[in-house]
């Protein structure tokens, strides 16, 4: 009997210790709490995570078991393997400093980003701990100098950023996604977006990739418009275009 009762006794301490166990690693979880799911976003993308049950650490410290590092995924599905560790590259973004969150430049359009949670080898745990969102980035650029309403003394530095788009010199070419800036004085949008801007006194082109340009304007108030285009110096369209308002002494 008492035989019996042991061999009893122990099968059910092995199930309440395994269902406890799987039960502990269920709750293992991880959560993208930046960018919100659906999100519309200009400028880079910062992406935060959070984690239940598992314990961030930086990869340097090796690997134990309930403890690991943020990696990002984009626009990849996950690994068919999860016994091998995660590739790095663009659509492989690891956090191995044990960050988390984590700024991405990504290119205008529509993006998943999926979060995996791995050991200091950046081998996945297995069940993956994982979660995703799909967002979408959208292509703007802005004129950083000088700021609206300015009053500046000549020449006047004209300074610009992008997001969701590359900016690179005309001679690379017509690639999507990328191109370089124009310089609109006191003029109005071309209103044909199909035809290449003009280059006069009231349209400057950035063609060498540049960001930043000087530019002699005289004396009163003046309207620069930014103007993004190709390489064949065609705007997008819709035009990714800004403007500032600002006085000269």
């Amino acid at each position: 009997y008492m035989k019996i009762f042991s061999t009893k006794h122990i099968f059910i301490s092995a199930l309440i210790y395994l269902f406890s166990c799987t039960a502990a690693f269920a709750n293992n979880s991880v959560s993208i709490t930046e960018p919100a799911d659906g999100a519309k976003i200009s400028g880079p993308v910062k992406v935060c995570l959070t984690t239940t049950g598992v314990m961030v650490e930086p990869a340097k410290k090796g690997v134990h078991e309930g403890k690991g590092h943020h990696h990002i995924l984009v626009d990849v599905d996950l690994p068919g393997n999860l016994s091998n560790p995660i590739g790095k590259d663009a659509n492989h973004v690891h956090m191995g400093d044990g960050s988390k969150c984590k700024t991405l430049n990504l290119a205008a359009g529509k993006h998943t980003l999926r979060a995996l949670f791995a050991k200091g080898n950046h081998v996945p745990y297995d069940p993956a701990i994982t979660t995703k969102v799909s967002i979408e980035v959208l292509a703007n650029v802005t004129i950083t100098s000088p700021p609206k309403g300015a009053m500046v003394t000549g020449p006047v530095k004209v300074c610009l950023e992008t997001s969701g788009v590359e900016v690179q010199p005309a001679k690379m070419g017509v690639n999507q996604g990328k191109g370089h800036h124009h310089l609109l004085v006191d003029v109005d949008l071309p209103r044909d977006l199909s035809q290449p801007i003009g280059k006069d006194a009231n349209h400057i082109h950035m063609g060498d990739g540049s960001t930043c340009k000087e530019i002699k304007l005289p004396s009163g108030k003046h309207t620069v418009r930014a103007l993004f285009a190709k390489g064949n110096h065609v705007p997008y369209d819709p035009a990714l275009t800004t403007e500032v308002t600002f006085n000269v002494k």
